[in-house]
């Protein structure tokens, strides 16, 4: 399994997101390893297609059922959940995506 966190320097929410991954794989008795991938320019945002920080994707596969598909930009990433906006994905997506790649 591939487990990637893209990330730009400013954003306040990534090193939390990668201690909630690397929490969670413990949890689930996983020893895959996080990628975590700095993304320094809008032209490398634009050619690994990076809708903000922070982003998570499983085996290619962002964890977010709604991902952007234009405006790659280092900016911070704001996530839609039950109606409520937050700067990183719920713990939950990113469970239910190892879940699924796992199968």
């Amino acid at each position: 399994m591939k487990i990637e966190l893209l990330y730009f320097d400013d954003c306040p929410n990534w090193q939390t997101t990668l201690e909630e991954i690397r929490n969670l794989l413990g949890v689930k008795g996983l020893e895959e390893k996080v990628d975590v991938i700095r993304v320094a320019s809008n032209q490398e945002a634009e050619r690994l297609q990076f809708p903000g920080s922070p982003t998570i994707r499983i085996n290619g596969e962002d964890v977010d059922p709604e991902v952007p598909t234009s405006g790659f930009q280092l900016a911070c990433r704001i996530y839609e959940v039950d109606e409520k906006f937050m700067g990183k994905p719920p713990i939950e997506w990113v469970d239910a995506a190892i879940d699924a790649a796992a199968e």
